[in-house]
């Protein structure tokens, strides 16, 4: 399963990306974090059902430098990748 995340919040600090990608790396996700429109962090990732929600919370949760208001969801295609990286 491939799921694409657009997290909205108070993004611009804490490094959210580099925190997308530890998580997705403990969760055994694949995929990449960018810089979305207007502020968002947009995460493309790849794995089973119950590691992507995993991922979801933990970045729902956010941290003492960020905070997730909202999070966009829409399943797409998956790809052949072998890690998760930071675009």
């Amino acid at each position: 399963m491939r799921k694409k995340l657009v997290f909205h919040g108070k993004l611009s600090e804490g490094g959210v990306k580099y925190v997308a990608q530890r998580y997705a790396m403990q969760f055994h996700l694949t995929g990449v974090s960018s810089r979305g429109p207007e502020g968002t962090v947009v995460a493309e990732v790849q794995g089973n059902e119950d590691a992507i929600d995993q991922f979801k919370k933990k970045m729902a949760a956010g941290n003492q430098f960020f905070s997730v208001d909202k999070i966009d969801e829409e399943t797409i295609p998956e790809i052949d990748e072998k890690m998760f990286r930071i675009g």
